[in-house]
């Protein structure tokens, strides 16, 4: 069977079908025919060929109305994320200083983006904050994270508190993990929640991404 043949049909109707596809303008040149053809209906009552493209037509038009309002939220979610994001940004590379730079993770990450952990995980610095722990040696969570690229997973109460040492009354949650390419060396920012399907597999790392790159060109500054 070739790929335009209708399924059931003989040679005869699929000639009859051939022949419409290759003259589209064919009903409307018999106008009279259109009334005098019948479908079967689901309700057992039969329509006319008219009635039956109308029907189909409103439902395509239901159909492209739902697809063009998930489209139109999706936009609107885009927007407010790009306008947090942006507000993030300008405060990030305003920092001056590490004990800033902490305010502006506790205030823009927790609060704007409703995260419920932040933490930036970074070696050489000389001092730990609340949201800027400093390592001497490998991550406690390096099983857990990827130099390259980001990591969306689901976290224990153990690894939450490797990942956020200052994480309190969680006994599971999610977070992404993002890598920060740092002049000498490699850091995370790791942004978590209590709710374990917050950050799934499938989640868009677009802007978190963006913020990570631009926090690493702060740090390295700093």
């Amino acid at each position: 069977m070739q790929a335009d043949e209708i399924e059931g049909s003989g040679p005869e109707e699929q000639a009859i079908i051939d022949y419409l596809r290759a003259d589209p303008d064919f009903f409307a040149r018999h106008k009279n025919l259109l009334t005098e053809l019948n479908l079967p209906h689901a309700s057992g009552r039969t329509v006319s060929l008219v009635e039956h493209q109308v029907t189909i037509m409103r439902e395509r038009n239901v159909d492209m109305r739902r697809r063009m309002n998930e489209l139109l939220d999706a936009a609107r979610q885009n927007d407010v994320i790009f306008s947090k994001t942006r507000s993030l940004t300008l405060a990030l590379l305003d920092a001056s200083s590490l004990q800033a730079l902490n305010e502006v993770l506790a205030t823009y990450v927790l609060v704007d983006f409703e995260a419920d952990f932040v933490c930036c995980h970074v070696r050489g610095f000389d001092q730990t904050l609340d949201h800027i722990h400093n390592h001497t040696d490998e991550f406690p969570f390096s099983h857990l994270f990827n130099p390259a690229a980001a990591v969306c997973t689901t976290l224990r109460e153990d690894e939450l508190m490797h990942v956020f040492p200052a994480a309190v009354e969680a006994e599971r949650g999610s977070a992404v993990l993002l890598p920060l390419a740092l002049t000498d060396d490699v850091g995370a920012l790791c942004i978590g929640s209590r709710d374990p399907q917050r950050f799934s597999n499938d989640m868009d790392t677009l802007f978190v991404s963006y913020i990570a790159d631009v926090l690493s060109k702060v740090l390295t500054r700093l």
